[in-house]
């Protein structure tokens, strides 16, 4: 699962308030031309408004059945057995917008790299089959904007017990999932001993944003 650049047109959706404001006319339509050296204000969504405000994201770790944790190197979600040293990567989640399906779980967005990367499941037109990727996407800007393509964003969170599963809501049946130490973070179809899908959630007090650092 490696790192991904959003689109052009995508990431305008992510910045479209703040687009505005810094290309807006210099005449304030209440007050006449501005006096020379002065900036309209701001048109965007933050601060258009004070009482608008982003929701705040929940943070977890997230350990599999084989006792190893996520983490994020070099732009790229991998399993690794804990150790002393070893610092698993913050999951940002978040509700997402698209509504639950019946009893599939909460439909949630997720981020790593201090929520600027979010998790994204799509189609490998070279594999024909659905792939894991990271896009570079703010999660709160995420549940506050109007991208058509939510369904890649969202998984299914569906909680039993203390495990937790994470399915893709635009591939059906398709999981999160890790295999063995070292390897990438994938999807799979075919959960079972090989392709672990259940994860613990470790709350998160305080954040790390640098990337973890692997040895094994």
């Amino acid at each position: 699962m490696s790192f991904q650049e959003q689109s052009a047109g995508a990431q305008v959706d992510s910045a479209d308030g703040e687009g505005a404001g810094a290309q807006g006319s210099t005449e304030d339509p209440a007050q006449g031309t501005l006096e020379p050296g002065l900036r309209p204000p701001s048109l965007s969504l933050a601060t258009a408004d004070p009482r608008v405000k982003y929701p705040e994201p929940q943070k977890f770790s997230l350990h599999d059945r084989d006792h190893k944790v996520l983490v994020l190197n070099c732009g790229t979600l991998i399993a690794v057995h804990k150790k002393s040293y070893t610092r698993p990567e913050t999951f940002y989640v978040l509700a997402s917008t698209l509504s639950s399906e019946g009893n599939k779980g909460n439909p949630v967005f997720l981020a790593v790299s201090g929520g600027e990367l979010c998790l994204y499941c799509e189609m490998d037109k070279k594999k024909g089959r659905p792939a894991l990727q990271l896009k570079k996407k703010n999660i709160s800007q995420l549940h506050a904007s109007d991208t058509k393509d939510l369904k890649g964003f969202t998984f299914y969170r569906k909680e039993s017990r203390c495990w937790n599963t994470l399915e893709s809501a635009a591939h059906k049946g398709w999981f999160i999932s890790t295999c063995h130490a070292n390897e990438h973070v994938r999807m799979t179809d075919k959960p079972g001993r090989e392709e672990l899908i259940e994860f613990t959630f470790v709350s998160v007090r305080k954040a790390h944003t640098s990337p973890s650092e692997v040895s094994e």
